[in-house]
């Protein structure tokens, strides 16, 4: 018998119909002659805790039983999903092949193989591998199941990304709770996490620069410039190196004044007049950080709502693909499959006929890019296939996240946003001044997403007057700026998600190269599929809170980056681990040997609490569990 292991029951529906098994409905399972298929409810399985292990684990606060190191891990059937386990059991038990067609990541991979490993299958396994839950994407993946062995290394990986986040809760959040809680509770118990404390020090750097920034005061220059034929434009002070200091800014007032007052009687000399045809391209289909940081600004959406929408959207409604990727690319093989997308968006929508018109089904786009899909899992989220649909079934925020996925896919079909670029530099009084100006020439993708949607770094600029090298232009006003610095905006959930992923502002203070190297080398903090729920893991804790969209770490939380060591806060060791992750996944390290590491690490850091609690009165742990 062939069996497919599902994730969850939807997938089993979509797999089912193409299978056509799903007229033979048994206790737990779909089967047709010698194909079955049944379903996971995610994790069946759950790591066991620490009491497991013995009984000097089952003590709370017994701190110098620590670190808790297991050479044989224990997992445990969770009460909840016992019956459908023994359904999965009894069937692998008379299965002579087991297709894995959980989701296609990493966390699927140890869902099903969990379950396998569990049972003591040993028999041949099978990949099915897709990103649409439509039809037409079912059967193309039945006909490219892929060997077992393939994605073996991926179940490596996770499998020690979760043994390693065990032993970093249950060994930290225990003993830094004894070390420095003042009794029981959850609003004494300190729970460190391998993503989410890292991620917890971002808010907590980002609060502390905010209220102890010094702001200074520094100087500009705005200069009116008027040609011969009256047309006036403003130019604006390019400071100098020898003026500037270490931010780039000029703090010398006197100087700024004498220069306005200078420019008063002056003339200016147009050293630089040029205009530059150029062409900004669609933004790229979003990934799943990109979409929850663009509902985040656009609806105010928080980023786990975003997710569970597109994963609606995804398994329920089956129209558009698979929302866990950092990919915001699409593989070449799917160029053939544009007119089909097209004909089932217009069979959903019939108002969408005049859009899809003016797209180019064979333009040629940055988005298909074989290199950039194969870095990743899945390619970025698209409509699907699927072209029977009422879409009045949408509630609003699944209607505003559907049309985004949408527009973004028909506009890699829609021709480049042209305009010119005219640059205009003027000398006066032994000075530079700079005027940039935009014309827009061809709309282009901006006629379907506006030019909210333009991910560009330029912004529209004014209408420049058309000006030649050697013009003389009359000063026609002068205003100086005064100005003071700001400390750095608070993170929202869109700028946090933005941070995590790529560090950016954390890498600003870093100065050694190799450290910059690692972090730019990885994914950030956490992936796609984690990041949401890591936010508000650190909300529900009591670490972060939210007032008027932005986030500020509460006392509980700066607390806590105050008493555990700087390694288990710093991105920089998250970073290292990611790495140590991916050559798991590469079959460039083992999990055995990755796990080593973290023992020798957790260690270490178990002895410095220890340190810290023989010299403090113990408290009361009478009851309790792990963060």
């Amino acid at each position: 018998m062939k069996l497919f292991l599902c994730e969850k029951p939807l997938q089993v529906k979509a797999i089912g119909k193409v299978l056509g098994v799903l007229d033979g409905r048994y206790d737990g399972y779909y089967q047709k002659g010698d194909t079955a298929v049944t379903w996971a409810f995610g994790h069946i399985l759950t790591q066991a805790m620490p009491d497991a292990y013995g009984e000097a684990y089952a003590d709370f606060g017994n701190i110098e039983s620590l670190p808790i190191l297991p050479q044989q891990w224990k997992m445990e059937v969770s009460s909840k999903t016992a019956k459908q386990f023994k359904a999965i059991k009894g069937l692998l038990a008379k299965t002579d092949e087991v297709v894995i067609a959980t989701d296609a990541d990493r966390e699927g991979e140890v869902i099903a193989r969990e379950i396998l490993e569990y049972c003591g299958y040993r028999k041949k396994v099978s990949r099915f591998w897709i990103s649409s839950l439509d039809t037409a994407s079912v059967k193309k993946a039945l006909a490219a199941i892929r060997p077992g062995k393939q994605t073996e290394t991926l179940y490596q990986a996770g499998l020690a990304r979760n043994r390693a986040d065990w032993l970093v809760g249950m060994n930290l959040s225990r003993a830094y709770t004894v070390a420095y809680a003042s009794g029981f509770g959850k609003e004494h118990t300190l729970s460190i996490g391998r993503i989410q404390t890292p991620t917890l020090n971002l808010v907590v750097r980002r609060d502390r620069i905010i209220d102890t920034f010094q702001p200074y005061p520094y100087y500009g220059l705005s200069v009116d410039f008027q040609t011969a034929s009256q047309e006036a434009f403003t130019a604006y002070w390019q400071i100098p190196e020898s003026l500037q200091n270490k931010d780039g800014l000029c703090v010398d007032k006197a100087f700024v004044v004498a220069l306005a007052k200078q420019l008063e009687t002056a003339t200016g000399i147009v050293s630089v007049a040029k205009t530059e045809r150029k062409n900004t391209p669609a933004p790229l289909p979003y990934s799943l950080s990109a979409l929850q940081k663009e509902a985040s600004k656009r609806f105010g959406l928080s980023s786990s709502k975003v997710l569970q929408i597109a994963q609606k959207l995804y398994e329920e409604y089956k129209i558009t693909s698979y929302p866990r990727t950092p990919c915001r690319y699409l593989p070449k093989s799917q160029q053939q499959e544009v007119l089909g997308v097209f004909a089932a968006l217009a069979a959903i929508d019939g108002s969408l006929a005049p859009v899809l018109a003016k797209a180019d089904p064979n333009r040629p786009s940055r988005v298909w890019n074989d290199a950039q899909v194969n870095k990743h899992s899945h390619h970025a989220i698209i409509p699907t296939l699927t072209a029977t649909f009422d879409m009045s079934v949408l509630d609003k925020n699944e209607r505003e996240i559907y049309l985004m996925i949408r527009s973004r896919y028909i506009a890699q079909f829609y021709p480049d946003y042209e305009y010119d670029a005219t640059v205009i530099m003027v000398e006066s009084c032994s000075q530079i001044f700079k005027a940039t100006g935009q014309q827009p020439r061809v709309q282009g993708w901006r006629t379907l997403l506006g030019k909210a949607d333009d991910e560009s770094a330029e912004e529209d600029a004014v209408l420049l007057p058309a000006v030649s090298v050697g013009n003389v232009l009359a000063v026609s006003g002068c205003k100086t700026e005064n100005k003071k610095t700001a400390p750095p905006p608070r993170f929202t959930e869109a700028t946090l998600l933005d941070e995590m992923e790529k560090l950016s502002d954390y890498l600003k203070e870093v100065d050694d190269e190799q450290i910059k190297k690692v972090l730019r080398s990885t994914q950030g903090l956490g992936t796609e599929a984690t990041r949401a729920a890591i936010i508000d893991r650190l909300f529900e804790m009591g670490y972060m809170e939210k007032q008027k969209g932005k986030i500020f770490s509460t006392e509980k939380g700066r607390n806590l980056i105050s008493k555990i060591p700087h390694e288990i806060a710093d991105p920089v060791t998250t970073a290292k681990w990611e790495l140590a992750l991916a050559a798991i996944e590469e079959g460039r390290l083992t999990m055995e040997d990755f796990l080593a590491f973290q023992g020798k690490m957790i260690t270490s850091m178990v002895e410095e609490a220890k340190a810290v609690a023989a010299t403090r009165p113990k408290p009361s742990f009478s009851k309790g569990g792990d963060g």
